[in-house]
């Protein structure tokens, strides 16, 4: 099931890499994520020839920028025993999204979702690897329909 970061079951996590000289490495991720390396490189793998750029956010502190260098596809954030993705998804993305059975578990959140001018905004919390092959295949269905 996938978590939003936002909700009681996922908890409140630390950010990590919030230090502005210190920008995250393979090495650094390694060490501090640990077992959630693995969902890192998962994510990173499904997301093929996007462009992947760190930045850093007074807000967020480092931020890995996944986009097609014209528009973020989305946003990860590593945390203690996890990451964070954030993107937004169109008013036609979600409406297929609503009407797939096997997302059933995203209709809550689409329902619930803030509307922006850019789409409906969503985070997801990957603490586990079911989470983590959650959020994949959510990112694969994606990735296809916006290729469309």
């Amino acid at each position: 099931m996938l978590v939003p970061i936002c909700s009681k079951e996922a908890g409140v996590k630390r950010r990590l890499f919030t230090d502005v000289s210190i920008a995250p490495t393979e090495g650094g991720l390694r060490k501090q994520l640990g077992a959630a390396m693995s969902w890192y490189h998962g994510i990173i793998r499904e997301s093929g020839d996007y462009r992947k750029l760190w930045q850093y956010s007074h807000s967020n502190g480092w931020i890995l920028k996944v986009d097609d260098t014209r528009k973020a596809f989305f946003y990860l954030a590593p945390f203690d025993e996890g990451i964070e993705i954030s993107l937004t998804v169109r008013d036609d993305e979600r409406a297929s999204f609503m009407e797939n059975k096997e997302f059933a578990t995203l209709h809550a959140q689409f329902e619930a979702a803030t509307k922006y001018s850019g789409g409906y905004a969503l985070r997801f919390g990957i603490e586990s690897p079911e989470e983590c092959r959650a959020v994949t295949s959510f990112l694969s269905k994606l990735m296809k329909i916006r290729a469309a």
